[in-house]
């Protein structure tokens, strides 16, 4: 006896269709709500995914995560982002000190003060970049979420 068919539900047809690349927006939108969150790969918006477990997101250009795996990514991505902070605030605080020594070199040590001053208030905003770091690493050496 022929099995009957049994018909591929319409949110399993459309999730399809996004990963063919066919109806993006038309099809997200039918299946999902606006998260107020940005997709990690295109920044464009993420949408909260109707209905599923594990919570699932996707994006309007077809990007998709579960509520796990976008955990991770922007974990990495805030401690990314804390490193380059900190970078930039390191490299400032060689220019400052630079520039102290330059100007207690040609006799002009206001400038001198004033740029010590300056990078030594540089220096405290990095001990507490890099308090910040070290608050949310787990012992694996990743970035944990604060709860």
């Amino acid at each position: 006896m022929p099995r009957a068919e049994t018909a591929i539900p319409e949110r399993i047809e459309r999730e399809a269709a996004i990963n063919r690349g066919e109806g993006l927006l038309e099809n997200v939108t039918a299946i999902a709500t606006p998260a107020l969150l940005t997709c990690p790969d295109c920044g464009g918006t993420l949408s909260e995914v109707h209905d599923t477990r594990p919570l699932r997101f996707r994006c309007h250009t077809g990007h998709a995560f579960t509520a796990r795996t976008l955990d991770r990514v922007q974990a990495d991505a805030a401690e990314q982002a804390l490193w380059a902070g900190m970078r930039a605030l390191v490299e400032r605080e060689i220019l400052l000190r630079r520039a102290a020594s330059v100007a207690s070199a040609t006799g002009d040590e206001a400038q001198s003060r004033a740029a010590l001053a300056q990078a030594d208030r540089v220096r405290a905003q990095v001990r507490v970049m890099e308090a910040l770091v070290e608050e949310g690493r787990d012992p694996a050496g990743g970035i944990i979420a604060a709860h």
